[in-house]
């Protein structure tokens, strides 16, 4: 059954023809030879019925007056019957009263039976048939006919139907082979189609219908089928090059929009600069200023008004200008940063993480001792990526634990990996103050802070730590609880030993 399944649909149709071709051609021979050997076994017992009758006639006077001498001579006349072996007449008494043998031996007549029977034993028709005369039993007559006649009748008509059935079986491979194809030309069409289809991937291929039965339906259908391939083959092919002509966009625009901050995070620290030089510069003047005017003879109500101006009023001036000049400076410091992120060539290897933590967490060991920080790293399996990169994002991640520790409780920062098939995910762990929910997502924004009044930074920080995730195919989210502390779990690629690209 399973060799069955992996034949063509042509050989599976001519089989099955054949099968119930067969099935019903050797049912029907089968009742026919029972037929006609039943009929040949009923010509035979009628014959030797009509035989039986009339001997039984001629026996009636012999049994009738006793004489068995003439009933003899009449019986030996059987010989011209080739198909009578033997014959016995019983008397009244059932005893042997006339027999007669076809050839010279042995022969023990069986017991006489009183009613008329004919009994097929062996190879031998058994004939017994009462000798009556208005209604009186005078005997019986015992025939033992031999079915070898019949027997070869029936070998040459089995003969005859075997060789018939053997034509019939060819004939019907032949009408088989010849008429399958009306059923599997339209399905083999198909399947040809269907392989062009597959190895061309040519979806505007259709297939003529061919009449209104299953397979027009079929065939219907799988144009059908077609048509809506080749349409979402056609809309997914514009979509694509929409995709890539705004992938492309994208890319420009971003280039030109880090060149922008590049450009302007680079540039504007020249007027401001100057600006902060400029201004400390008025602050040395004004103090010497004011040292003159305190020198100077003038009147009290001017002195004192000028005395306002230069004490108070510049002063304050003088501050904002500066604290608002280092907000900028370091708001530009961290644009660059950003920028060269993303302009920044790299080169990619297998990176000892044991050992870049060690580094980073000597760079913080004022802090953490400072800040009473409980700080462990677990045993950290290998990654791929660019030295200087992975380190600028743990240093960032680590500074940004130190700076939100809750102030309430003893701080606790905590580093652990493990590997999940071809990623490593990495967790920073703090018990700090945590981020809500609806923070979540903001905190890789730029500039964004949680705690602007409380903390110090540009807000930069885990943008950085985004932007390099980005540009190493990984992946960053954040379990957080407010009061309890944040986990940062970072997936990055676990590379092969001894792998390098640029």
């Amino acid at each position: 059954m399973k060799m069955f399944r992996n034949f063509s649909i042509k050989n599976k149709l001519i089989i099955l023809i054949l099968m119930v071709s067969l099935s019903v051609i050797g049912l029907g021979s089968a009742l026919i030879i029972y037929y006609d050997i039943k009929t040949f076994k009923n010509n035979m017992v009628n014959s030797t019925d009509i035989l039986t009758k009339f001997l039984t006639e001629f026996c009636q006077g012999p049994l009738a007056f006793d004489r068995g001498d003439e009933l003899h001579e009449e019986l030996g006349k059987l010989k011209g019957l080739t198909f009578i072996e033997n014959a016995c007449v019983y008397d009244k008494d059932g005893e042997e009263f006339a027999v007669y043998k076809k050839s010279p031996g042995n022969f023990a007549p069986p017991e006489p039976e009183e009613r008329a029977s004919s009994k097929f034993r062996g190879d031998y028709l058994h004939v017994f048939r009462p000798v009556l005369y208005k209604d009186k039993s005078y005997g019986t007559l015992y025939i033992k006919a031999s079915t070898a006649e019949l027997d070869q009748k029936i070998k040459d008509h089995l003969k005859t139907m075997g060789i018939g059935l053997i034509g019939l079986i060819i004939l019907t491979y032949l009408l088989a082979a010849r008429f399958q194809g009306m059923i599997s030309r339209p399905i083999l069409r198909l399947a040809e189609v269907t392989k062009r289809i597959t190895r061309d991937a040519d979806y505007s291929v259709r297939v003529k219908k061919q009449g209104a039965n299953e397979i027009g339906t079929l065939y219907e259908g799988f144009n059908n089928m077609l048509e809506q391939i080749h349409l979402r083959e056609k809309q997914r092919d514009e979509a694509e090059a929409e995709q890539g002509r705004l992938m492309v966009e994208l890319e420009e625009k971003n280039e030109e929009l880090e060149q922008v901050v590049y450009v302007t995070s680079h540039d504007l620290r020249s007027p401001l600069v100057n600006i902060q030089g400029f201004s400390k510069e008025l602050g040395y003047s004004l103090k010497e200023f004011s040292s003159l005017l305190a020198t100077e003879k003038m009147p009290p109500d001017v002195k004192k008004k000028f005395s306002l101006i230069l004490e108070e009023d510049v002063p304050d001036s003088l501050k904002y200008i500066l604290s608002s000049t280092a907000r900028m400076d370091s708001l530009l410091s961290g644009l660059l940063k950003l920028s060269r992120v993303g302009q920044t060539t790299t080169t990619s290897n297998n990176i000892d993480m044991n050992e870049l933590i060690t580094e980073i967490s000597n760079a913080f060991e004022f802090q953490i001792k400072e800040g009473g920080v409980e700080f462990k790293v677990g045993d950290l399996p290998s990654c791929f990526g660019n030295d200087d990169q992975i380190t600028q994002m743990f240093s960032n991640l680590l500074n940004n634990a130190l700076k939100y520790l809750d102030p309430n409780r003893p701080g606790k920062i905590h580093i652990t990996g493990r590997q999940e098939g071809d990623r490593i995910i990495y967790c920073v762990a703090d018990n700090g103050i945590g981020i809500p929910v609806k923070y979540q997502k903001r905190v890789f924004e730029i500039f964004h802070r949680l705690n602007p009044e409380e903390t110090n930074g540009e807000g930069l920080g885990l943008t950085i730590v985004s932007k390099i995730i980005s540009n190493h195919g990984g992946d960053i989210w954040i379990e957080s609880e407010p009061g309890k502390g944040s986990r940062f779990f970072i997936s990055l690629s676990a590379g092969k030993p001894g792998k390098k690209t640029n």
